[in-house]
């Protein structure tokens, strides 16, 4: 008995939403294939339990709150979370094939790699994905302006979340803002070149 409570002590989920994240022990909870299937179920509670549970705002990492008792995450809300404990394997098989994905869940980007029906239209095998919560492989989060955020071999997310989904490498990229030197050369590399030549007789006409 010693034996199967440290077991699930060791168990520990990260939760994101859209504003906070929570870290705790799931009840009930004893492996990622029971993860997702808990997630997916209808019929179990709304909310998922966690004990000896912090919670912080979404972006500051530090100084996360220590709650005392148990913490209740409504299921709904979660975008997307992390697992550390047994990696039972999500079912694979000769008619699922991991596909490169970018998922658009606000505010967040999700890239990383997802099981398709091998045999059906990649249109339809992603619909038919994100319609519950489901494991992403070697996954990659950025923010909405493609700053990376964190990386992790799997993570689970939930797909009433993910407002647009394609299968594909890319991801939208920070956009570096050029200092205004840079920016006025390559403003000035892009005028044609015969309206360079104009203004130039222009301001010698002058």
């Amino acid at each position: 008995m010693q034996t199967t409570s440290t077991n699930a002590q060791d168990i520990r989920i990260e939760i994101v939403t859209t504003s906070f994240v929570a870290a705790g022990n799931p009840a009930g909870i004893c492996d990622l294939g029971r993860l997702l299937e808990n997630f997916n179920n209808p019929a179990i509670a709304r909310h998922v339990e966690l004990s000896a549970a912090t919670v912080r705002p979404l972006y500051r990492a530090a100084s996360p709150l220590a709650v005392e008792s148990t913490l209740l995450v409504r299921r709904d809300e979660i975008v997307f979370a992390t697992f550390e404990g047994p990696q039972a394997e999500c079912e694979t098989g000769a008619d699922l094939t991991d596909t490169p994905c970018l998922m658009l869940a606000p505010p967040f980007q999700i890239q990383g790699d997802v099981p398709l029906q091998t045999r059906a239209h990649r249109a339809q095998a992603l619909r038919a994905l994100t319609a519950g919560f489901f494991a992403v492989r070697d996954a990659r989060v950025y923010d909405a302006d493609g700053y990376l955020l964190g990386e992790g071999q799997q993570i689970v997310v939930n797909g009433m979340a993910v407002q647009m989904a394609a299968p594909t490498r890319k991801h939208i990229e920070a956009f570096v803002e050029k200092a205004g030197a840079a920016r006025r050369a390559t403003v000035r590399d892009q005028v044609p070149v015969t309206d360079m030549v104009e203004d130039e007789a222009l301001t010698r006409a002058a």
